[in-house]
């Protein structure tokens, strides 16, 4: 081998070299300023190491990258800008466990991640707080998707229930807002009946499922005025009696799953009441009395 050669691979060697101390500076450097608080300038020089191939092969890069984006989202003011941080940090710590063959950053990387899962479902529920529907949709779908990413078998079925229930409160709500809104009245009903399609013997979904489509058939009853003709006074009743029909199955089977509820011992009063079936009528009232009596006796 020349000098030349040998000189000219020195030099090669040296350079490489060099790149390697500059890139495990750079991480240093970011892991630094994170402990330092310096949360700004550690995302900086975090966003160049995951550019370097070699850098980005490490669990350990992806790793403090998700917690300084998850310290920055905790920090941030913005809404808008909060998500997307969010967004950067659960992908960053689901990238650091994919690349953990060893496991070493793994157990704390997964309760940061769910951590961060956790505060999108908190957003849905604080959309549904605000009546706010498609948005609260939008956020339980990021969150389902987020547990799915990580456990890809996990079964979300008590939730669904749960956020399916109150997602069709909400429908009500801005169905009662504005009874010209029929959309609205559509999507709860759809959205109760997908409750029911989880779980037949949900009580909830059948009671609220119930009393829906019986206040519809008292609502269009108390509409009836002077001005209505035969013909449309007929219609009005036909289909306010399809309404309490409709409503009879949802609010019996909530009955027969909680008897001594009250709400649904008076709903069935109300239902058959509105059928003209008296004597069943009389029959919950009966019922309706004789645990009023007892609730009495027992203070």
């Amino acid at each position: 081998m020349t000098m030349k050669h040998t000189i000219t691979t020195l030099i090669c060697a040296l350079a490489f070299a060099s790149v390697a101390v500059a890139q495990a500076d750079l991480l240093t450097q970011a892991n630094k300023k994170y402990r330092e608080g310096d949360l700004k300038g550690a995302r900086v020089l975090v966003d160049q190491a995951v550019k370097d191939p070699a850098l980005a092969a490490q669990a350990e890069v992806w790793v403090l990258r998700g917690f300084i984006y998850k310290d920055l989202y905790k920090g941030a003011a913005e809404k808008g800008e909060g998500g997307n941080l969010r967004d950067e940090a659960m992908a960053s710590l689901f990238a650091g466990i994919a690349a953990d063959s060893t496991n070493q950053y793994t157990g704390s990387s997964r309760p940061a991640y769910f951590f961060l899962a956790k505060t999108i479902y908190n957003d849905a529920v604080r959309a549904l707080g605000g009546l706010e529907p498609e948005q609260a949709k939008t956020f339980f779908g990021k969150y389902r998707e987020a547990v799915a990413r990580m456990v890809p078998d996990t079964v979300l079925k008590a939730q669904d229930i749960d956020f399916g229930n109150a997602l069709g409160t909400v429908y009500v709500k801005l169905f009662n807002q504005d009874r010209q809104r029929l959309d609205r009245y559509d999507q709860a009903v759809s959205t109760y009946k997908q409750v029911l399609a989880m779980d037949s013997s949900n009580y909830g979904a059948n009671y609220n499922l119930a009393t829906l489509y019986y206040n519809r058939g008292v609502y269009n009853i108390q509409r009836i005025s002077a001005d209505n003709d035969i013909p449309s006074l007929q219609q009005i009743q036909e289909a306010s009696r399809e309404f309490f029909t409709q409503a009879l199955p949802y609010m019996l089977k909530a009955h027969l799953m909680k008897p001594n509820r009250k709400e649904t011992i008076l709903g069935l009063e109300g239902i058959h009441y509105s059928l003209q079936d008296e004597e069943q009528s009389r029959h919950y009232r009966h019922l309706y009395e004789e645990l009023e009596h007892d609730e009495l006796k027992e203070k």
